[in-house]
C-alpha cells in the first residue's frame, strides 16, 4: 500500500485526529491507512466525527463517516464537507 502524503496540511490534520482516536502513530495510520486495521467501531467513529467537526468548524454526516474504509477517504470526507460538497 502507498504512504499518504503528509505534507498536505488537510492530510496531516486529519491523520493527527485519527491517529489519536486510533490509539497509533501519525507515521503508522500514513504507512497503513486502511482503518479496519485498527479498531475503528462506531465508538472511535463518533469521537473522529466530534474532533474533525471541532477541527475544521464543519458538519459530517455521521454515516459517511463510518462507512469510510482508509484514512484517504476521510480526508476526501473531510475536504468534500469543508468545501460545501
Amino acid at each position: 500500500m502507498t504512504t499518504m502524503d503528509l505534507t498536505d496540511e488537510t492530510a496531516a490534520r486529519v491523520v493527527d485526529i485519527l491517529s489519536g482516536v486510533l490509539g497509533t502513530t501519525p507515521a503508522a495510520l500514513a504507512e497503513e491507512p486502511l482503518l479496519g486495521t485498527y479498531k475503528w467501531d462506531s465508538l472511535s467513529t463518533l469521537e473522529a466525527l466530534v474532533a474533525l467537526e471541532g477541527e475544521f468548524g464543519i458538519e459530517i454526516d455521521l454515516r459517511a463517516l463510518h462507512s469510510q474504509r482508509t484514512a484517504v477517504d476521510l480526508v476526501e470526507l473531510v475536504r468534500a464537507a469543508h468545501d460545501g460538497r
